[in-house]
């Protein structure tokens, strides 16, 4: 009772007080899911990026994206606290491979590439527990764009994020991008 006033009063707050970057409005419900998962999304401020429906895609649907014409990236975001997380909260390896597979074209030549977000990455940036990037092309259903960097990240006891950074190109702009996303330092 007492913790879920807490998260009441915490999310009227946020409700109230709005996101602190000012251009981008998050729904309520996707407020609410950060804020269970202690979690912060840090978007880009330079490179034009704008907030952009994510609805609609039939493959994957995702909870917010924000786009930049001028770079040439859409980056998703895809959140799932532990609560209403299932098996795959035991598992991330097996749920962000399963993803990745689910969200790669099936074109003969369409391959998967992936590894293990080093230590630094994990700990230091993310603050996660665990952590693996994928790059493969996606399906045409979920981004007409010619290669997705999925992120995928788990911290014990708040849930999985997958970040989707969506991009015909190859530029600098992409690794740079990456580190959008944030679980909050834990207090000791």
């Amino acid at each position: 009772m007492l913790r879920s006033l807490w998260f009441s009063l915490l999310f009227c707050c946020l409700f109230i007080a709005g996101p602190s970057y000012g251009q981008y409005n998050y729904s309520p419900a996707f407020a609410k899911k950060l804020l269970e998962m202690n979690a912060e999304i840090m978007p880009p401020l330079d490179g034009g990026y704008r907030k952009i429906r994510t609805s609609g895609s039939w493959i994957q649907d995702c909870d917010w994206a924000i786009r930049s014409k001028r770079e040439k990236l859409e980056i998703r975001y895809l959140v799932t606290p532990l609560e209403t997380g299932g098996p795959g909260m035991q598992h991330p390896d097996l749920a962000a491979h399963r993803l990745a597979m689910h969200l790669c074209s099936n074109d003969d030549d369409a391959m998967i590439s992936g590894r293990d977000l080093t230590e630094h990455e994990v700990k230091n940036i993310y603050n996660a527990d665990w952590g693996r990037i994928y790059i493969f092309p996606p399906k045409l259903g979920f981004a007409p764009h010619a290669y997705c960097k999925m992120v995928a990240l788990q911290r014990e006891e708040e849930g999985l994020v997958y970040i989707f950074n969506l991009f015909d190109t190859p530029s600098p702009a992409i690794d740079s991008r990456m580190y959008t996303f944030s679980f909050e330092k834990e207090s000791w």
